[in-house]
């Protein structure tokens, strides 16, 4: 049966215009040197600078060997694909030519760290995610080393924004979700909590939402699995692959499309529904082929509207064209709130909302 991506946890990846260097979970390394491979369009991360299409290279490191040996000693299958460096993007490659109903990977559902049956609540799976850290340390050292350390400037979400850069979102309730996250986090740890606790609940938290998928048990209950490899393939919108498999079974990437050697192979995470905000709490990018949702979230909170006043919208495609560029963050709140302001106008020229909203 197909994988059902949880709605407020595994949401999408980026695309070409997404203005981080780096997937989540992705460690920037040199990749060793050997023979180039094209680059099948973007990534979480990447952000093309010409039309020359960017070079990729397995990656050799003994992170990845020991993830692979790991896996194998499970029976998994990762026969035609290993992670590969796409211009400073980790990412997943084709090593030999796939065609369309392949397996492209196969995880073996006792290899992933299931983290229970809680439908929207993050934070208690990433209690029990630390939990398993600290449990089977040794066990599955091999994924946890493939995992952005809490220090990682992957973390770059709005949770991770200071209160000056939350304000450059221009969008209410994004911040107030934020704050909504951060209390629940206190709440969970007590009042004796110290701020390392904090800080190590909060990066077990971005974990989970930004990997999780639910997958249906032997029990008939969707269980929040972070499943090793598979967390690191990228998005790219209209791919054709999907996910499929349960608990007790093989966990399987499909090919929907064949792949040639030497691509990305990437898969689509999230629907129709949704919004740049949505990608942006979860991931920290802001990618295309959310502009129908991101016209319902601004119909929905008309109020919130306002606050995208501040600037205009040509303002803020001025500034992420300049050079130097701005900082990440500012970037990403940049993207976000130009994604909005469309959004926004589109509803005014088609008589959703009513001029100057």
């Amino acid at each position: 049966m197909m994988l059902r991506l949880l709605a407020v946890a595994l949401l999408a990846l980026a695309a070409p215009t997404c203005s981080l260097r780096m997937a989540a979970g992705a460690k920037k390394s040199k990749a060793k040197k050997g023979p180039a491979v094209r680059k099948s369009g973007g990534g979480f991360g990447a952000k093309p600078k010409s039309a020359t299409i960017p070079v990729g290279r397995r990656l050799e490191e003994p992170q990845y060997e020991a993830l692979y040996a790991w896996l194998g000693e499970a029976s998994a299958d990762l026969g035609k694909v290993a992670v590969a460096d796409f211009d400073g993007l980790r990412g997943v490659m084709a090593t030999e030519d796939i065609a369309k109903g392949e397996t492209i990977v196969s995880i073996p559902g006792p290899c992933a760290v299931d983290l229970g049956t809680d439908h929207f609540d993050p934070v208690g799976p990433a209690q029990r995610l630390l939990d398993a850290m600290e449990r089977d340390a040794a066990t599955r050292a091999a994924y946890w080393a493939t995992l952005p350390p809490a220090d990682s400037p992957d973390l770059c979400t709005p949770d991770f924004f200071s209160e000056s850069e939350l304000e450059l979102l221009q969008w209410p309730p994004l911040v107030a979700s934020v704050n909504q996250k951060s209390a629940a986090l206190r709440k969970a740890l007590g009042d004796d909590a110290d701020a390392d606790a904090l800080r190590r609940l909060r990066w077990a938290t971005w974990l989970v939402l930004s990997r999780v998928l639910t997958v249906r048990g032997p029990d008939n209950a969707g269980h929040k699995l972070m499943i090793p490899f598979v967390d690191m393939f990228n998005h790219k919108a209209g791919v054709k692959h999907y996910l499929s498999g349960r608990t007790d079974g093989q966990l399987k990437v499909v090919a929907g499309e064949a792949v040639a050697a030497g691509e990305q192979v990437f898969i689509v995470y999230g629907t129709e529904t949704t919004s740049a905000a949505e990608l942006l709490a979860h991931y920290g990018f802001v990618a295309p082929g959310t502009a129908a949702a991101d016209r319902q979230l601004v119909m929905a909170h008309a109020d919130a509207i306002p606050a995208l006043r501040a600037t205009t919208a040509q303002d803020d495609a001025a500034r992420l064209a300049a050079d130097p560029p701005p900082p990440l963050k500012e970037e990403l709140a940049l993207r976000f709130r130009v994604a909005l302001k469309r959004a926004r106008d589109a509803c005014v020229a088609t008589g959703l909302l009513e001029e100057g909203a």
